[in-house]
């Protein structure tokens, strides 16, 4: 009988210390300053180092990985030792990933040509004009959601570039994008900052993003990660992350 019990605390602590002996691994598109691959070809950046931090408050491995968005994504749905450091939380998405904590924020805008100056104080009244976003994102969800179609009023491209060559030719009146993407793409696609204009703020558009886990993913390390996070906000450590990074706070 003694014999018994003590098999059964040794398996029992084996499977805890494996299960703490995991190694994650942390994944995101290539967005800096918030994740991005440095001229070493390491993940850096403000988003990166506030994971690092919290997985120092915990005895959780970690590792991490700059990939395009699209295999990003693929990866994370099918594997739950991978988690996305900033996922945009909305209601498609709600249930099928657990959401551990709130990294950052990606306030929505319509952006439009400077020159142009069309005055809109609504989604309804964007309704005259055309308005382009990346097919398949949320962005194209919302946008229908809220009446807009592609035999009228929706433009609907497969990659950043098209949307500002389009907005440039006068082809499209508005973007929908976010600032969290905005600086990096306008610098890509060779647009000033100062020839385009924040038209319409989406307040209704969901901006929050988060640290997010397949719904598989161990729930007692999900929770670690979640209150190491917590901790780093309530004793100063994420905000001076971000203000190293010259980066706004979020509304937490």
């Amino acid at each position: 009988m003694l014999l018994r019990s003590l098999l059964i605390v040794i398996i029992f602590c084996f499977i805890s210390s494996a299960t703490t002996a995991k190694t994650l691994t942390f994944i995101a598109e290539d967005l800096p300053p918030y994740h991005f691959k440095n001229q070493q070809g390491k993940a850096d950046g403000a988003l990166v180092e506030v994971i690092k931090s919290a997985l120092a408050k915990t005895n959780i491995a970690g590792e991490f990985s700059i990939m395009p968005m699209a295999r990003a994504f693929h990866e994370f749905q099918n594997d739950p030792s991978i988690l996305m450091i900033s996922l945009l939380k909305n209601e498609s998405r709600e249930y099928k990933f657990q959401w551990l904590a709130q990294t950052y924020f990606a306030d929505a805008y319509l952006v439009g040509l400077a020159k142009q100056n069309h005055e809109i104080k609504s989604l309804k009244q964007a309704k005259k004009y055309r308005v382009a976003t990346i097919r398949g994102y949320s962005s194209e969800h919302y946008l229908k959601q809220a009446g807009f179609n592609e035999n009228k009023n929706l433009v609907l491209v497969s990659h950043y570039h098209q949307l500002w060559q389009m907005l440039e030719k006068g082809r499209i009146d508005f973007v929908l994008t976010n600032t969290l993407t905005l600086q990096n793409e306008l610098a890509l696609s060779g647009v000033l900052p100062n020839d385009i204009n924040k038209s319409l703020h989406l307040d209704d558009y969901p901006s929050g993003l988060y640290l997010a886990a397949n719904l598989k993913l161990d729930k007692q390390l999900a929770m670690q990660l979640s209150d190491a996070i917590k901790a780093l906000k309530q004793n100063g450590q994420y905000q001076a992350i971000l203000q190293k990074w010259h980066l706004p706070l979020p509304r937490l």
